[in-house]
């Protein structure tokens, strides 16, 4: 690029248009020129053959059919002539695809001109187009700048929820068939649609009109990759630019940014190696090391002595026999490093021999280790992703969503992590990131310092019940073996540095020595200072500006020892939760799942809709629920309950005196104090909040006849139809709140029933120290004449047609076709982030590729779906896209003439 600096200063831009015939170029110059355009993409030319044309301002380079084809169709550019110097014309072209090369001094830029099939055409038209728009992408390298402009024909709707990562929040109308075709390809590709990404006048956001509906609609797209959105200034339609075409001008203006500068980060503590722990011979000698170590040193008598003598001879020896872990490997390798390590070995020695020794002989055995070599890694790789696959498939069929989502959350592999400058508490920009450290300490010390009381008439009108005296029984080896076990391997470790997988892959000779710390803390009920501490990490939520720190969630690294501890707390302290917990709650509870609650909602609209009865359901939204905990009421709840002495003592530990430290861009802050909520990251914390919501359930609505009442007859004989008629046999059960964890939806037939019910939770959460999210809060009615109006504290709620209820698309109407967008849109998200992981490694083979893809994609595509009631519309819809992704894993293409009853 000879003139880099201008061009960067004033910005790209690139415009969509279509024209007609050659006469117009002079036109269109001119037209170009006004409105200051550098680049511009024309459609429907149909100029036959190819050519350049260099008018006064302007250069236009176009691709059209053959001369003695019709003249339909064309693609063409329009050059500022001031920017010949860098442009590189594309080779090879169609009446539909035309690509340009820049050459700038922040890399090369590929501009593609695209003209799509329109709505109308056929399936083999369509086919064959996006197969060599996806044969043009595919020949671009991933680290170059890529922009497509044209009239895809399609129109993308302006559902960001379904399509977070293709569309911004300002997208216009609906989907159709084009649009989520195309939205497929952009999940596939990580390509933005930038015309979504920008707030302007309604007239701005369209570029044609429908020569009969007169309704405008935005078909003229520009495509970039995801990771240049940011370099993308505005997008807007210019109607007044006139060329007696039917579509008016899109134009976008774009900022080309330097190559960046890359620092080293700090490095953290050492960590182990947990890819070796699987080797026997090295466990074994851990286990040595360790009981010699044991032997040699004296430890204390109370538990922090014990632990702490404890704690360093570990990571020490582990670290002596294991090393540290420098590089990140493939997580196959990892998972079967016992098997690579070894044949590994064996070819670094045969290549240092035959260097030694260069002979004939040395030379085949060099070729025969690196060829097991790499049967033995293809074996290795397909074998993990198969246990993958089976270990999700299992989850799915068990109706454990969350091991389902953890397997396909390891499978899709680690995700970069974006940073943006933080809002200080009064609203200025934080860029140094020192001061971020320190802002994510003012956030987080705020956050659980905050001091939340329960009321002393809500805490005596709590039931006192009788205590649990043998759930202070001594832990034995058994229990705390069983809670190792249940550790997830692979995990980050917490302060201490010791990992999950030494203390699984070597159990045998770790289990004594933590048995004799844990009936230590037993006896003196309370655990050492470092169990308690957190290291704080912060991950943002996907929604609300990056600048927010409201907007991030704050994950704890806690001491894998003491979650082994407070597993063995857990099984106790679940046997409490079960005497206070409502048979609405099913959030974290043996054999109920976030698809029971959706079955239950959605059953709850068929059948208030077959009876013709209305239903009003208002989802709330709980400001920190877990953070705001009062603990002081939380321990007093427990003691009301039946909580004996020492497990109480023992959960009272786990929170007093507690320290935090924040984890932010490879530095750590000072200890702060955390003084409120339940411990986030432990194993106790869930069934903690679930006892506390309980009571602060019962406390609402104990009273309470408001709600749906549901009336059966179960006990009447098959052929008996008398006694299913008796008015005596009825049996009526009472809806009133759904709960999963704190998500809770409470559910009635009147506007005036659900009023009443808001009331009552609003109280009885001032009365329990906490908040409701009023503008998270939303109410959905179905079947009603006009829509409510519930108040909470003076605020009226907002009332919507459409609420995503524990990761399911609930609506007003029953229509299943927003779910189904959010759940093609997810799919094809997974769809393409395996893509390199999966689809194209040459080590894996169609049918481990096959079981990925059910896994993964089909089980992300049909969560929820044992509770949708389809039409067949919309189980074409799921089939079409089914049969997409197939293609596009088997390479199969149109021109393959393979039809779907094969494929599948």
């Amino acid at each position: 690029m000879h003139r880099p600096v201008k061009t960067m200063l004033t910005g790209l831009s690139e415009d969509v248009w279509d024209i007609d015939d050659l006469r117009k170029t002079a036109v269109i110059n001119n037209e170009l020129l006004r409105l200051n355009v550098d680049i511009a993409a024309l459609q429907e030319t149909r100029l036959a053959d190819s050519g350049i044309l260099k008018e006064k301002d302007y250069t236009f380079y176009w691709q059209g059919k053959a001369p003695d084809e019709p003249r339909q169709h064309g693609v063409a550019f329009a050059v500022k002539n001031s920017l010949l110097s860098m442009v590189e014309p594309g080779s090879n072209g169609s009446e539909r695809l035309l690509t340009l090369r820049l050459n700038t001094t922040t890399g090369p830029i590929t501009l593609v001109s695209v003209y799509a099939p329109t709505l109308n055409a056929t399936l083999e038209t369509k086919d064959r187009f996006y197969e060599n728009l996806t044969s043009v992408i595919n020949s671009i390298p991933d680290k170059e700048q890529l922009i497509l402009l044209g009239d895809f024909n399609a129109r993308v709707g302006a559902d960001n929820d379904s399509w977070p990562s293709c569309l911004g929040k300002f997208g216009v109308g609906k989907m159709n068939e084009n649009g989520q075709r195309l939205l497929e390809l952009c999940a596939f590709y990580n390509l933005c649609i930038t015309n979504s990404y920008f707030q302007t006048k309604p007239q701005h956001k369209v570029s044609w009109r429908h020569p009969r509906s007169k309704h405008w609609h935005q078909l003229d797209l520009i495509l970039v990759r995801r990771s240049a959105i940011n370099c993308v200034l505005h997008v807007r339609s210019y109607h007044s630019a006139d060329c007696d075409t039917d579509h008016s001008l899109v134009c976008c203006k774009i900022r080309l940014n330097p190559k960046r500068f890359y620092r080293s980060r700090k490095q953290g503590n050492p960590r182990i190696d947990v890819s070796k722990m699987s080797q026997p011979d090295l466990t074994q000698k851990f286990a040595e090391a360790l009981e010699k170590e044991l032997d040699a040193t004296q430890t204390g008598d109370s538990a922090m002595g014990k632990w702490e003598t404890l704690r360093n001879i570990m990571h020490c020896t582990a670290l002596a026999t294991f090393g540290k872990r420098t590089t990140k490997t493939h997580d196959w390798f990892e998972a079967k490093s016992s098997v690579m390590i070894p044949v590994i070995e064996a070819k670094r020695a045969a290549l240092a021999e035959y260097k030694r020794s260069p002979s004939q002989r040395n030379l085949q055995i060099l070729r025969a280790t690196r060829s097991k070599a790499q049967q033995v890694a293809r074996h290795c790789a397909n074998e993990y992703w198969q246990q993958l696959s089976n270990d999700i498939q299992k989850a799915a069929i068990s109706g454990n969503t969350r091991g389902m989502y953890d397997g396909i959350k390891k499978a899709l592999g680690p995700t970069k992590s974006k940073t943006a400058p933080l809002k200080s508490s009064t609203g200025e920009i934080i860029s140094d990131k020192q001061q971020q450290l320190g802002r994510w300490v003012e956030h987080y010390s705020d956050l659980y310092s905050r001091r939340n009381t329960v009321t002393s008439a809500a805490l005596d009108a709590i039931e006192c019940l009788p205590i649990m005296e043998e759930l202070d029984a001594e832990p034995t080896v058994e229990e705390l073996s069983k809670a190792v076990d249940k550790l997830a391997s692979r995990k980050a470790p917490g302060s201490d540095g010791i990992p999950p997988d030494l203390l699984k892959q070597c159990k045998c000779s770790l289990l004594h020595p933590l048995h004799k710390v844990l009936c230590q803390c037993w006896k003196e009920g309370a655990v050492p200072q470092d169990m308690r501490d957190a290291k704080i990490v912060t991950l943002y939520k996907n929604k609300g500006e990056r600048s927010d720190c409201n907007n991030y969630r704050g994950i704890s690294l806690l001491s894998i020892v003491g979650k082994v501890f407070a597993k063995v707390i857990l099984t106790r302290l679940q046997k409490l939760a079960e005497r206070v917990y409502p048979e609405s709650q099913c959030g974290f509870r043996a054999e109920r799942s976030t698809v029971d609650m959706i079955f239950s909602l959605r059953q709850l609209q068929e059948k208030c809709r077959e009876q013709q009865m209305p239903l009003y359901v208002s989802f709330i939204d709980l400001t920190k629920a877990f953070d705001l905990v009062s603990r002081d009421g939380l321990f007093k709840i427990l003691h009301k309950i039946g909580c004996p002495p020492k497990l109480q003592s023992l959960i009272e530990s786990f929170h007093t005196d507690m320290k935090g430290t924040v984890q932010f861009n490879g530095s750590c802050s000072e200890p702060f104090s955390i003084s409120s909520g339940v411990k986030q990251g432990c194993v106790l914390a869930p069934t903690l909040f679930g006892i506390f919501f309980a009571l602060l359930l019962k406390h609402a609505f104990g009273s309470a006849t408001e709600g749906i009442y549901l009336r059966t007859r179960s006990d009447g004989k098959l052929f008996n139809l008398s006694r299913l008629k008796a008015k005596t046999k009825i049996r009526e059960t009472l809806i009133r709140d759904m709960i999963f964890a704190d998500d809770a939806a409470v559910v009635t037939h009147t506007q005036e029933e659900l009023q009443s019910l808001m009331s009552r939770f609003s109280m009885a959460c001032k009365d329990f120290g906490l908040t409701i999210s009023l503008k998270k809060t939303n109410v959905l009615s179905q079947d009603t004449v006009t829509p409510p109006a519930i108040t909470v504290d003076d605020y009226q709620l907002d009332v919507v047609h459409q609420f995503t209820y524990l990761g399911s698309t609930i609506t007003d109407n029953l229509s299943l076709d927003a779910e189904l967008d959010k759940r093609i849109g997810k799919a094809a998200s997974t769809l393409a982030r395996l893509t390199t992981r999966v689809w194209t490694n040459p080590r894996l083979t169609t049918a481990t590729k096959m079981a990925v893809y059910n896994a993964c994609v089909i089980s992300t595509l049909l969560y929820g779906s044992e509770t949708w009631t389809t039409y067949a519309r919309q189980e074409r819809r799921l089939n079409a896209f089914h049969l997409r992704g197939l293609r596009r894993i088997l390479g199969i293409t149109w021109q393959d003439k393979v039809s779907n009853f094969e494929v599948l």
